[in-house]
Parts: C-alpha cells; structure tokens; sequence
C-alpha cells in the first residue's frame, strides 16, 4: 500500500480473526457508500458490533479508515484480476463468465464492495484525496489486458464487436448486482442462460458450436 496517509495498526487489524475483520470492513463498507462526508463511526461501531474504541485503536480517525477501505477495495479487485490474466482465455463469453463468477465470489465476502467502489468515484470530490493512482493504473491495465487477448474474430461479421462487448459488459454488471441475494446455483443457471443467448445472436456459427 502506497501513500501519504499512514495506518499505524494496520499490520494488527490485518492479524484479526478474519471473521472479526471482514465484519469491521463490511459495516464500514456499508456506512462509506454513500459518501465519505455522510458516513458515521458511530453506524459502523453498531453494525459491526464493537466498541468505538477499538475501532480507534485500529483507525485513529474516520479519514485513515476511508483510506485503508478504498486501498483494500482496490488491491482486492487487482490480486483477482491478475490471476485471471494467467489464465489467457481468448473467448471474451469465456473471460465474461469468469469474471461474473469473480464478482460474486467477492461479494459473498464482502457484500458492499461494488456499492462502495461505485461510491468511492461517484462522490470522490468530497472525500480525503487516498494516493493510489498506481493501483488504479494496475487495475486498468489488467482489464485491457484481459479484453486484448480476446479473439474478436468469433463475433459475426456483420455485428460491431465493441459494441456488443459493451452491451454484454452492462448486462453482466446488472446481473451480479440485481441477483446478490439468489443461491449460488441459480445465479450459475442464470449466467449460464444470458451467455449461451450472446453465443447465439453475436457468434458466428462455427463459435457457436465450439
């Protein structure tokens, strides 16, 4: 983790039972996603139930905690990202499905993490500046290195590649986020059905039937 802002106890807060830990981080998740300047310590300490104090002794303050939560937000996304890259798919349906399944393996464990990234940018102006452009930068780079390596030449001659790519993109974010709640099977049966409509009306035929 880079940056001007330093967290004293971070390496004791990292040593929590994982339990304790991912609760604190999600009840702060939960409190951030609306903003850093509406959230509450006070919320926090109550839905992740401990005392104010030892958040304080992990947090000395309100803003080292915004800064801890949008630096693991964004080294999660990266760790999981990178490891997808090491798998060098070259159907973008293919690298679609592993990264929905990504995503809801990631909001299992932390159910706010999409709201509170979305959140993060969304009212970005009015928060402490965190130092993390390099994070930000890995990030994108491992997206664009994703989508390079896919083959377009499986989509139809007659469809514009990019923009289909970009309507399966937003059909995929609103699937993760509108089905968090559905038993895992059901959202696999669920993606598999979107996926397998996209191989049929993008696909040329020879995709198709690979």
């Amino acid at each position: 983790m880079d940056g001007s802002v330093k967290i004293a106890n971070l390496e004791k807060f990292m040593r929590l039972d994982e339990s304790k830990r991912n609760r604190i981080i999600n009840a702060a998740m939960k409190e951030f996603r609306y903003g850093y300047k509406k959230a509450s310590t006070d919320a926090i300490v109550k839905i992740a139930g401990i005392s104010k104090g030892l958040l304080y002794h992990y947090f000395v303050s309100k803003e080292q905690l915004y800064v801890f939560l949008v630096r693991h937000a964004n080294e999660l996304v990266n760790r999981n990202y990178f490891d997808l890259l090491n798998e060098g798919n070259a159907d973008i349906l293919e690298v679609f499905w592993q990264t929905a399944l990504l995503k809801k393996d990631m909001s299992s464990q932390y159910p706010y993490l999409n709201d509170f990234t979305n959140g993060m940018y969304i009212h970005q102006a009015d928060a402490p500046a965190v130092e993390n452009a390099q994070l930000e930068e890995e990030q994108q780079a491992a997206y664009d290195e994703l989508y390079s390596r896919c083959d377009l030449s499986l989509f139809r001659d007659d469809i514009d590649a990019e923009k289909a790519i970009d309507i399966i993109a937003t059909a995929m974010d609103g699937l993760i986020d509108g089905e968090q709640d559905d038993d895992y099977e059901q959202f696999l049966d669920t993606l598999r059905g979107y996926l397998d409509i996209f191989r049929t009306c993008f696909y040329k035929k020879e995709a198709k039937d690979q």
